[in-house]
């Protein structure tokens, strides 16, 4: 590691009823290998008779507790982020956990690149089950050891949607540039922040080769629960992040053309319709943009009907 960079790095642990994994999550942010660091518990208002408030302070001063009434997760997160005393922002779920090296091969990564204080670095990861085993390698399709810019980035998740905050490393002035997470926003909350963070030209640097995070998939999960949830966040986002992307479509880089799509996939029907609308508002769509959105609409009801199909064998056996 680059001695002369070395900046303190500050794990922030959301955490809403979460007994059954938290232990296993608090103990591999504290086995980190990298020295100069923080772990912040965050409980968002648990309601399970103080299992996991029991779990967080069990630690004693081995980490930062802080304990708030339940107000979701960007809530949570922005208590982290305001209480946080290190330079780098560091996600980890309560039912996810580190392998002991992410944060120090992070910052690592980050010490090879001179001009490093607008990059966000971004590790690779592995899905398990709800007994730790592991199912499959997560793949973000980046290319290795190059910066890519903001723009970039944005279009890459708009056509992959793979970018899992727990493998990220984020300079704490992004959210001093950018704001907080929107805390109206129960779901996508992270999706638009890095919207923000990256359309501000932040870039990023990946070392996908390097599989730190273990994210876990269970029953229990709100994507997997609350598609009712899902849809009206997504609604939100829609709003709100579109007459951005609008401004920044190109010929080359069709913004919202591509964010439309990923609601036609995501069979989204009312945030597909904010799309068109304002694409047609600012005259970044036309009539064959339009069909070509309602056509992939009928791909994503099919494919979401294929994907309920596959949760119920995969977490109801």
């Amino acid at each position: 590691m680059n001695t002369s960079f070395t900046p303190k790095v500050s794990i922030v642990i959301p955490v809403y009823n979460g007994a059954d994994y938290l232990r296993e999550s608090i103990d591999s942010a504290l086995a980190q290998t990298y020295p100069n660091l923080e772990v912040l518990v965050v409980n968002d208002g648990s309601c399970d008779d103080g299992a996991t408030e029991a779990i967080a302070l069990s630690y004693g001063d081995r980490i930062r507790y802080f304990k708030k009434e339940n107000g979701g997760v960007s809530s949570a997160l922005n208590c982290g982020i305001q209480n946080m005393t290190g330079e780098y922002f560091s996600w980890l779920s309560h039912d996810d956990r580190y392998e002991p090296q992410k944060v120090e091969h992070s910052v690592a990564y980050l010490a090879t690149f001179e001009k490093r204080d607008r990059l966000l670095a971004m590790c690779g990861g592995y899905y398990i089950d709800k007994n730790s085993k592991h199912i499959r390698d997560m793949h973000f399709d980046f290319a290795a050891d190059t910066v890519y810019s903001g723009l970039d980035v944005v279009a890459h998740i708009l056509k992959h949607g793979v970018l899992d905050a727990c493998c990220l490393l984020i300079p704490k002035t992004a959210f001093d540039e950018c704001g907080l997470f929107d805390e109206e926003l129960r779901f996508n909350q992270d999706a638009l922040m890095w919207y923000r963070i990256f359309c501000a030209n932040y870039g990023l640097v990946v070392k996908d080769s390097d599989k730190h995070v273990a994210y876990r998939l269970h029953a229990a999960q709100t994507s997997k629960t609350r598609r009712d949830l899902l849809l009206t966040s997504s609604l939100s986002l829609a709003n709100t992040i579109a007459p951005t992307f609008a401004a920044l479509s190109t010929k080359e880089r069709p913004l919202l053309r591509m964010y439309a799509r990923r609601h036609a996939r995501m069979n989204s029907p009312r945030s597909l319709k904010v799309c068109i609308r304002i694409g047609r508002d600012t005259n970044v769509f036309h009539v064959s943009d339009v069909l070509y959105l309602y056509c992939w609409l009928f791909i994503g009801k099919c494919r979401n009907i294929l994907k309920a199909i596959y949760h119920r064998l995969r977490f109801h056996k």
